[in-house]
């Protein structure tokens, strides 16, 4: 089978597409045809090193941690699956042909989404559900500012706590400010021209996905009693003392009930992922450099079969 592998930390001149031997599959685990993989900022950064201390590599490494496809091959306690079924999730390697997957972080697609969808909603779709619903615990009538609400995580957070009721104010940059007001962001903040913490004051959540700077002037403008909730980095628990409030640095957990959650959310159109282009497996350095860049405007797919 065919895989984008590395064989060394670098830039993405490292990424080589390769003939490697198919996989086997555990007890736990069921073997999937990919269709469709997602390219996600961690999937650079690993590429590049910045990972290993948490996340040490062995290589030669595949790729890639989000996919859609169907199942090829089933464990032993691979239940509740089926050989043809149309199934999407985690699993290490996924720019590749075939993955290995376990059970416990693969949900079935839901009949009204396509792959390249489906792959578009893993990582970044469950980053988001679980600091709305979670951490930040949206309502009707709260008020939340979330940082980058425009990028991966940041539409779908935006558009969970819109469809819990909340009234939600996004940063972004000017270009997106057509796209967030379509989603129905109420107030959206160029960062670039407007400080936010000028333009806000007293919110109940703020979701930092910026961190630096963003995040330091970010304690100041949630209420007292109020929620701060970031993807990028520790929290200052000086700051969030002072300001009264609770911080939290979240971590996306992978599991297949909140994958079915979010892919019933966009399959009742309720949410709907931003998806920017999609290019072949062949084309993975692009891909990645593309995402590296941040120019692109949604979710870059690599179109695998």
């Amino acid at each position: 089978m065919q895989a984008i592998r590395i064989h060394e930390y670098g830039n993405a001149g490292k990424l080589q597409l390769e003939e490697i031997p198919r996989l086997q599959v555990t007890d736990d685990q069921i073997l999937v045809r990919v269709r469709d993989a997602g390219v996600n900022p961690i999937d650079w950064k690993i590429r590049q090193g910045h990972l290993k201390q948490v996340m040490p590599a062995q290589f030669p490494l595949t790729i890639g941690q989000d996919f859609a496809g169907e199942v090829a091959q089933l464990g032993k306690a691979a239940d509740p699956f089926h050989v043809g079924d149309r199934v999407f999730g985690f699993a290490q390697g996924a720019y590749a042909e075939y993955v290995a997957a376990p059970v416990s972080t693969v949900a079935a697609i839901p009949e009204a989404l396509d792959f390249i969808t489906a792959a578009a909603l893993p990582t970044a779709g469950l980053t988001a559900l679980q600091i709305i619903r979670d951490v930040v615990k949206a309502r009707s009538g709260m008020t939340i500012l979330i940082h980058g609400a425009a990028g991966g995580v940041g539409s779908f957070a935006s558009q969970i706590a819109i469809n819990a009721g909340a009234n939600v104010i996004g940063s972004a940059t000017g270009v997106d400010n057509d796209y967030l007001k379509s989603i129905g962001v109420a107030q959206v903040i160029d960062y670039k021209r407007e400080p936010f913490e000028e333009k806000v004051s007293k919110v109940d959540a703020v979701v930092d996905l910026v961190g630096g700077e963003t995040l330091a002037h970010s304690y100041g403008v949630v209420r007292p009693g109020g929620v701060l909730a970031t993807t990028v980095q520790p929290i200052d628990e000086a700051a969030a003392s002072r300001a009264g409030i609770r911080a939290v640095q979240v971590f996306m957990r992978r599991n297949s009930a909140d994958l079915s959650s979010l892919a019933d959310m966009v399959a009742k159109g309720s949410v709907k992922p931003r998806l920017a282009q999609t290019m072949s497996l062949r084309q993975a350095k692009e891909a990645q450099e593309l995402s590296e860049s941040g120019k692109t405007h949604g979710k870059v797919i690599l179109k695998v079969a």
